[in-house]
């Protein structure tokens, strides 16, 4: 009997593998939270409680293993249950293949080898089609409502189980049966997680390729004026003598100034040489002088920073999105940005002004932007969300505060520069 728990849990760390992203975890938590569940489940089964009882304190063991994994409550959950149920259903099925196979009241070992193959190739099917995407946090809305699915197939096979019934051909047929519909179910969820995963990375290209529309413009326009600076070089060089030889100081100062204004881009406010943030920020601040009155904006990073173009758009993408938005409903309508890089850290500074009160849960903050407020689900807060994971990707903190009226995020990252050979 040992050995079949062993044989469970295996199926157990590969559920589990599918449905969490384990690079957090350490090896030696991940053995440890294993080994205490074996020993847990190995003393509940030696007690002489009843199946329903067994099955619940099972689940229950299950739940609290997901702990160890990072993730909302409602997909580990979610986990836990479609886990332990997934096995009963392989269980049951095997029970009612084997129902007039019984010698002396007992169907031998045989049972056991026939129950973990089909666990075995419910978890296969599962991982290879049905939660590829599930991993992700980004998700489907209220898609931790999938818990009622395999809570619901479990009791109709209680109800099946409380009858007695006795036809194997009817209990296979119900057993297998649901199997499917859970298999079927969460592959068609996949799929819209899935979809809906394409439509943000979609999204965040669209910006990108925008962005470097724009600085293509921004950099055409400068070259355009140093190219019509250095036509007219000979002219201004003779001037500045002229000016130089009568000593007038003041005049070739203001001349030297006339020519540094000219040589402005007003849609150039990054210069930092990194093209990926140069552009996204040259976009979103021009966005910002549009429609707001007060705007600020410092830029210093290496030219050769890790970071990668997706991850740029997710973080100034969302939060300039944020800030822009809420600044212009406000009276200050203000907009601070700094971006600077200081020994293997970035930082990232964000204020704007806002006015009224924000919407925000004990976990995080919830959108203020127009929506219809008697359809709760239109109340979300994934830009913040989506700016916290990519934080986490680099192993970095962002700190939030809205007091006074300015909502403030500070965001540290620790992040190399590439090698310029690379």
């Amino acid at each position: 009997m040992i050995v079949f728990h062993f044989a469970v849990l295996y199926i157990i760390y590969r559920y589990m593998h599918c449905f969490f992203d384990t690079v957090r975890v350490s090896r030696g938590r991940d053995l440890e939270a294993y080994a205490l569940y074996l020993a847990a489940v190995c003393l509940v089964d030696a007690l002489p409680a009843a199946p329903p009882v067994k099955f619940i304190t099972d689940s229950l063991f299950l739940y609290l293993l997901a702990q160890i994994y990072h993730g909302t409550q409602g997909k580990k959950l979610l986990a836990a249950a479609l886990i332990q149920g997934m096995n009963l259903f392989g269980e049951a099925l095997s029970v009612y293949m084997l129902y007039d196979c019984k010698v002396d009241g007992n169907y031998g070992r045989g049972m056991y080898y026939i129950i973990f193959l089909l666990m075995y190739l419910c978890e296969r099917v599962m991982e290879k089609f049905c939660i590829r995407n599930i991993k992700e946090d980004a998700s489907l809305k209220h898609w931790d409502l999938l818990v009622f699915l395999p809570v619901i197939s479990v009791s109709v096979l209680f109800v099946l189980i409380t009858f007695e019934t006795k036809s194997r051909y009817i209990g296979s047929a119900v057993s297998a049966g649901m199997i499917c519909l859970n298999l079927i179910v969460f592959y068609i969820c996949d799929e819209l997680v899935g979809a809906y995963i394409k439509l943000k990375e979609r999204a965040i290209m669209a910006r990108q390729l925008e962005s470097y529309s724009n600085q293509l413009s921004v950099v055409m326009r400068s070259e355009e004026k140093v190219r019509g600076l250095r036509h007219d070089l000979k002219h201004h060089l003779g001037e500045i003598s002229v000016l130089a030889e009568r000593g007038q100081v003041h005049e070739i100062a203001a001349y030297v100034r006339d020519m540094q204004e000219n040589l402005l881009n007003e849609g150039e406010y990054a210069s930092s040489g990194n093209a990926d943030i140069d552009s996204l920020v040259n976009l979103m601040i021009e966005r910002a002088r549009r429609e707001l009155g007060s705007v600020r904006c410092r830029v210093c990073v290496p030219q050769e920073l890790d970071i990668s173009a997706f991850d740029w758009n997710i973080i100034l993408g969302n939060l300039m999105d944020n800030a822009i938005d809420a600044a212009k409903k406000s009276e200050d309508r203000l907009l601070q940005l700094k971006v600077h890089y200081r020994k293997g850290m970035l930082f990232i500074e964000l204020k704007n002004s806002y006015s009224g009160e924000l919407l925000r849960t004990q976990e995080r903050y919830l959108s203020t932007k127009d929506y219809d407020r008697s359809d709760e689900s239109q109340v979300h807060g994934l830009g913040l969300r989506n700016v916290g994971q990519i934080v986490e990707k680099y192993n970095g903190s962002m700190e939030i505060d809205d007091a006074g009226g300015i909502f403030e995020v500070r965001i540290l990252m620790y992040v190399s520069v590439r090698d310029k050979e690379q």
